[in-house]
């Protein structure tokens, strides 16, 4: 497959710093505002109740696909800071807006073929940061059996690299797939052990497609190695790297 050259400014995109701002994406504030109180200023139902982004004349926020990656771009860096003023259920709830297309099409923005590839990949490389900041933080309060709750935040940790379309619209283009396992190997590096799950589930489903047998086999066996007084982490890993998780 021929690889795709990258413009002059998608090489320049391609070095900065991993923090995007508002600023930096050329994202206007007030619409970042608007997107923020669109996805997490909500009521929490009860679990019998329905999620608001399914109520039918629920007003929608109107942003080109462009704007919206940028807007997850923004939202991905700096989720531990923006993200503060909601609770767990509210931004499991916006969350999961974001990574499913259940109810919107918010996660196929980013393939959009007007959505240029340096933007895209500044959106994944923001991606790990949801977790080091915001969600592994937030759920490291309890010790877990893996895959066996059902909160709204435990939720959209576990389950984003299963349901989330985006890596795989575009699972077939080589900077999309090094994109993927950058992602895959900040998570398994960092000290929250859901981050580390969430990445281990992931790589169960996706890890043939990033099209790296070798390496990712390497890695995982150094990861296993490295896993202490967590018998169940260890084999959820073991069964990752052989793609066998659900």
């Amino acid at each position: 497959m021929k690889t795709k050259k990258l413009t002059a400014r998608e090489r320049r995109l391609s070095r900065e710093p991993k923090a995007p701002s508002c600023e930096s994406v050329g994202l206007d504030r007030a619409v970042y505002s608007e997107a923020l109180r669109f996805l997490f200023d909500r009521p929490v139902h009860e679990k019998s109740g329905q999620e608001w982004y399914w109520h039918l004349y629920e007003p929608e926020f109107e942003a080109t696909p462009l704007q919206w990656t940028h807007i997850q771009t923004v939202l991905f860096a700096n989720a531990g800071v923006d993200l503060a003023p909601y609770n767990d259920d509210q931004v499991g709830m916006g969350l999961n807006h974001v990574m499913s297309n259940n109810a919107g099409d918010i996660p196929h923005m980013v393939n959009d073929p007007y959505v240029p590839l340096a933007d895209a990949m500044r959106m994944m490389r923001a991606l790990p940061t949801l977790w080091s900041d915001c969600i592994g933080p937030r759920l490291d309060t309890v010790h877990r059996k893996i895959g066996s709750c059902s909160d709204r935040l435990y939720f959209v940790s576990y389950m984003w690299f299963d349901v989330w379309p985006t890596f795989w619209n575009a699972k077939h283009i080589p900077q999309w797939q090094d994109a993927m396992w950058q992602v895959f190997r900040e998570m398994l590096a960092m000290p929250w052990r859901e981050a580390q799950v969430s990445a281990l589930h992931g790589i169960g489903h996706e890890g043939e497609r990033l099209n790296r047998p070798k390496e990712l086999q390497a890695h995982m066996d150094a990861f296993i190695r490295n896993v202490k007084n967590d018998d169940e982490l260890k084999t959820y890993a073991q069964a990752a790297a052989r793609g066998m998780v659900q």
